[in-house]
């Protein structure tokens, strides 16, 4: 025989040789939770496959329409051991079995995701959210591939509208459109993270999801030309309130201007404790008090609220440390009426917001949102 034939002979007896039954390579080394485990064949019907752990818990699965292939449908345990099998009928009604072991990843660090509202609220802290609201995701540790993350988040909308993330920081990213939401927009967001690799040894931890519902459009407009604000519900002003803004002084390094630009509502409060030492401000100009009827609109503490004190001011002049000051009423009505998710739009002050200053994700064009997606880059 020549050297020709006696290789091509070879070959044909490793094809014939060939396993009809191939099982996936997660199941025959480490792997992550989130990796699908497969079984499919070269010449064989599956008959019965079967995923289970050490405890012989099965785990979920399905076959292709022709029982050609087989796939998990749930998630794995981390540092858990699972045991694949596989029977089928091959050429010439042969009966075939595959079996193999694995054990899943056991990380260094597990990546909770967090679904906020805000820095003090939790998204699940209510139904219904102002057309500025974004979806938020905190994770409890850093997160070094941003796109496997992003990849794994998931909004969606009805009808549908159109978004991206966008990355504060290694720990916080946001989702927004590209414009406020329309009321009545249906809102669900899922994380999806578990089992999945976040990057520098950090594994996605247990899931979260939540459903909203964006109601009425409340936008308040507050000029500090012309000491209004005027207030639009689903677009119709329905209101002019005066206010005093921030006064045009500076006090060493502190700027006593409210800052411009659009800030989403954090909360309401029918009283907050209101100190300038939180930002450094002490002395003859500093306060520590009890302030009536609060709308929380910045992190560093801008507020429309109750200021009975500075009403002679209000509607022709600045008068605070940066908050918006209206009579009592006004605020009441503010509180009763405004929520997290709605707009307070801060104008002509001379001073934009800062990065930390509150949800500023309106603050940004649509182009240098979308730069802020690792996914999408």
């Amino acid at each position: 025989m020549s050297t020709d034939a006696a290789a091509k002979g070879k070959a044909g007896q490793q094809a014939k040789q060939a396993p009809a039954i191939v099982l996936s390579t997660a199941a025959n080394a480490a792997s992550a939770p989130a990796d699908v485990v497969t079984v499919t064949t070269v010449s064989a019907v599956l008959d019965t496959v079967t995923l289970t752990d050490a405890q012989n818990n099965a785990v979920a699965g399905a076959f292709d329409a022709g029982k050609r292939s087989w796939h998990s449908t749930a998630p794995l345990d981390y540092g858990s051991q699972y045991k694949l099998t596989a029977t089928g009928v091959g050429p010439h009604k042969r009966r075939l079995t595959q079996s193999s072991t694995f054990t899943t990843v056991n990380p260094g660090k597990l990546a909770t995701p967090t679904l906020k509202a805000n820095r003090f609220m939790d998204l699940s802290g209510q139904q219904t959210y102002g057309v500025g609201q974004p979806v938020i995701v905190d994770f409890s540790e850093p997160v070094t591939d941003k796109a496997a993350a992003e990849k794994a988040l998931q909004v969606v909308t009805e009808p549908h509208v159109d978004g991206a993330w966008h990355w504060f920081n290694d720990q916080e990213v946001h989702w927004r459109p590209p414009e406020y939401w329309k009321p009545g927009t249906k809102v669900t967001v899922s994380t999806n993270v578990h089992g999945k690799n976040l990057g520098g040894g950090v594994y996605g931890d247990k899931d979260t999801s939540y459903a909203f519902t964006i109601g009425q459009s409340k936008i308040a407009i507050a000029d500090d030309k012309t000491y209004q604000i005027q207030v639009f519900i689903d677009g119709k002003l329905v209101k002019e309130v005066p206010t005093a803004m921030g006064l045009h002084e500076q006090i060493g390094d502190i700027d006593l201007r409210t800052r411009s630009g659009p800030h989403v509502v954090l909360g309401t409060e029918r009283e907050t404790r209101m100190t300038s030492a939180s930002f450094g401000l002490t002395g003859a100009m500093g306060y520590d008090a009890m302030v009536e009827w609060t709308t929380h609109i910045s992190y560093e503490g801008e507020y429309i609220h109750a200021a009975p004190w500075s009403e002679a001011q209000q509607g022709n002049s600045d008068a605070s440390h940066g908050c918006l000051n209206v009579n009592t009423d006004n605020a009441i009505w503010f509180v009763q009426n405004f929520g997290p998710g709605d707009v307070v739009d801060v104008r002509n002050t001379g001073l934009p917001l800062q990065p930390t200053d509150g949800l500023l994700d309106w603050t940004f064009s649509w182009p240098d949102w979308v730069k802020g997606s690792a996914a999408q880059h």
